[in-house]
């Protein structure tokens, strides 16, 4: 053997990883971020194809293009024209070679395209569903126009549908009808800065029977939602900041979690028997009766009813007569004053009606100060509320001192005879949805924490535990 020959095999032999079985290989590539997974290509000629088998592309910036630098060389965050070009070159020749490979799980394209771009688009998806792809999310964000997406390329020629999750980010609707198939089998469904119209909404809704999860956010054109029995599977469902939406009727039977705000001028919450979790923030002419009705007759058209969170950002008059809330747990209200009536009577209305609280979150920052002496409470008819409310855990937040919230804290920690923790929170909490809150200072408070700690310890009994650390 030439000492050429003994050169190579050594080579070989150092190679070891490349000697593996080939379905081995691809589940290590398949490991990889598909920018890492590329690189592999130019190993050897082993390498070469073996990213092909990765399941799941993603094509952003970073993967795609690395860092953007401007005309100088210089490092940039703004995508230009010549950037745009080079990302679809290059996304176009990376989904030609995929297509020798097997079966996808997901793409995901996210980067500024134009209308003009919209063609390209298709094409990748087209691609990505002739290989049987079941996620695709496209985030077009911040290109120039909006780029048109037919659903017609959600179902390959003579195959059925097996798009179950589709994600829309600046994209318009364009071959949607009663008559397409193409929806069949689409199980979570996202549109954000979609340009959706009532009809559209309506298509969708019939045409998906399998539907879980349906997110709405910043669809402008949708003015009217309106979900009945024909979509047996649903469980979640948010619609957020759809600027046109007036008017929102649900029934039915099987949802489980709704989150929502809007200018409503009409709701219908007629039969929600499953539904455990639910999120309002609604303005609005509707405003004084849906916040009245989520405090009220709720309780009997959910009554597995768990969560509420109801953000009031106006004065809210008390709801006439108290419902009992058997199965509420948790509680979130911003408190708002009634007119010319103490911010007790609230309390005393919430420690009736919501008995078997675990937790309850109370936001302060919008409660106008009053004096030490206007203490005349009319109690709106409400009996004095004995100490029988088992509320654990109360948080109370935006709590900027002074008589009237040291007056509040004392009244709910007196009834709530159960309560083991008191959180005490300057900033406010605001919601912003999959249960997970920011904090946000909403007021000038020249109080320090230990001037508020001081006004509040004489009121809280010593065996109470307390959390200071956020004020």
């Amino acid at each position: 053997m030439s000492q050429q020959q003994k050169m190579v095999k050594l080579e070989k032999n150092y190679d070891i990883i490349s000697q593996l079985p080939m379905d081995l290989l691809s589940q290590l590539v398949s490991l990889l971020p598909l920018k890492e997974a590329l690189k592999t290509s130019t190993l050897s000629k082993t390498w070469k194809t073996i990213w092909t088998t990765h399941t799941d592309i993603v094509c952003d910036i970073s993967s795609v293009l690395g860092v953007l630098r401007d005309e100088s060389g210089n490092v940039s965050l703004n995508v230009r024209e010549e950037h745009r070009n080079q990302f679809i070159e290059r996304v176009g020749h990376l989904m030609q070679q995929r297509l020798m490979g097997p079966n996808m799980r997901s793409i995901v394209i996210s980067f500024p395209l134009s209308r003009k771009d919209g063609p390209h688009v298709a094409r990748w998806v087209g691609d990505a569903v002739m290989k049987g792809v079941q996620t695709i999310i496209l985030n077009l964000k911040g290109g120039s126009g909006i780029v048109s997406f037919p659903f017609s390329i959600l179902r390959a020629p003579g195959q059925a549908s097996k798009v179950r999750q589709l994600g829309l980010n600046s994209c318009s609707l364009k071959s949607l009808s009663v008559r397409n198939r193409t929806l069949d089998a689409l199980v979570n469904i996202h549109l954000q800065s979609v340009n959706l119209t009532d009809k559209q909404m309506d298509v969708i809704l019939s045409k998906c029977f399998f539907l879980e999860s349906l997110v709405l956010r910043k669809c402008d054109k949708l003015a009217r939602f309106k979900l009945t029995s024909q979509n047996p599977r649903l469980k979640f469902l948010d619609i957020r900041s759809c600027l046109r939406l007036k008017s929102i009727e649900l029934y039915a039977e099987s949802l489980q979690i709704v989150e929502f705000d809007g200018l409503l001028d009409h709701f219908s919450f007629d039969h929600l028997p499953k539904l455990v979790h639910l999120f309002a923030c609604v303005s609005g002419e509707k405003f004084v009766q849906f916040s009245t009705y989520a405090l009220s007759r709720i309780a009997v058209d959910a009554p597995l009813l768990q969560t509420l969170n109801l953000q009031v950002r106006r004065v809210l008059p008390l709801p006439k007569g108290v419902f009992t809330f058997t199965n509420i747990k948790y509680l979130v209200l911003k408190l708002n004053p009634c007119d010319g009536e103490d911010e007790l009577d609230w309390i005393r209305y919430i420690l009736k009606a919501f008995p078997f609280l675990n937790r309850l979150q109370l936001d302060f920052s919008l409660v106008v100060p009053r004096n030490v002496g206007s203490t005349n409470q009319s109690h709106r008819g409400l009996a004095e509320v004995s100490p029988e409310n088992l509320c654990r855990e109360l948080e109370v937040t935006g709590y900027y001192g002074g008589p009237g919230q040291v007056e509040a804290v004392k009244h709910l920690v007196d009834r709530a005879f159960k309560l083991d923790l008191l959180v005490i929170s300057s900033p406010a909490r605001l919601y912003v949805g999959s249960r997970e809150f920011i904090r946000v200072d909403l007021r000038n408070d020249n109080k320090s924490s230990s001037e508020k700690i001081e006004e509040l310890r004489p009121v809280l009994p010593n065996s109470l535990r307390v959390d200071y650390s956020n004020l």
